[in-house]
């Protein structure tokens, strides 16, 4: 497996696409960063993560997304009351400012991470692929797939560990 290219030194200019999990972090992080580290789909996740998270993506133009993972996002950001409220506005403002190529379910199956990785994340590899943009992700599975594939994949937690001044085969070898 080839290592992907750091991502401090990618062309920003081809964009990145934002893997599902870390969306959520950055919708929860804007509507309460108090709440990541207590909210079922980001308590793995901190303060710290959700302002390096913002700092990968002021890097990037133009960063994308897909339906798919935007009805994921959607889903699993099931704040309540007024956060809910606040949550749906914050992904109504993010959806204005990511480019959003169609993809339909049909040509994202023709993919061959289909069948071992589902629908969406054969998505994100078709349109990484056809708009040669960087991946972000925290899911091991996808990173390791798309490293495969030779598509441009930043696994979230190797950013993390270089925040930190560690190397990321410290903690992920």
């Amino acid at each position: 497996m080839k290592p992907a290219v750091p991502w401090t030194v990618f062309d920003a200019n081809s964009g990145l696409l934002i893997d599902t999990n870390l969306l959520v972090l950055f919708v929860v992080g804007k509507v309460n960063p108090r709440r990541i580290e207590n909210f079922k789909r980001t308590n793995k996740y901190n303060k710290g993560d959700y302002q390096l998270l913002l700092r990968v993506m002021d890097r990037f133009t133009p960063l994308y997304t897909l339906a798919h993972v935007m009805a994921e996002v959607g889903n699993l950001t099931g704040l309540t009351g007024r956060e809910l409220l606040q949550a749906r506005q914050v992904l109504k403002e993010t959806l204005a400012v990511l480019r959003e190529p169609a993809m339909a379910s049909e040509r994202a199956v023709q993919n061959k991470l289909y069948e071992r990785l589902g629908l969406v994340d054969a998505a994100i590899a078709t349109l990484a692929r056809e708009n040669k943009c960087a991946v972000l992700t925290d899911d091991f599975d996808l990173y390791n797939a798309l490293s495969r594939e030779g598509i441009v994949v930043h696994k979230f937690s190797h950013l993390q560990a270089s925040s930190w001044g560690l190397s990321s085969r410290v903690l992920n070898p």
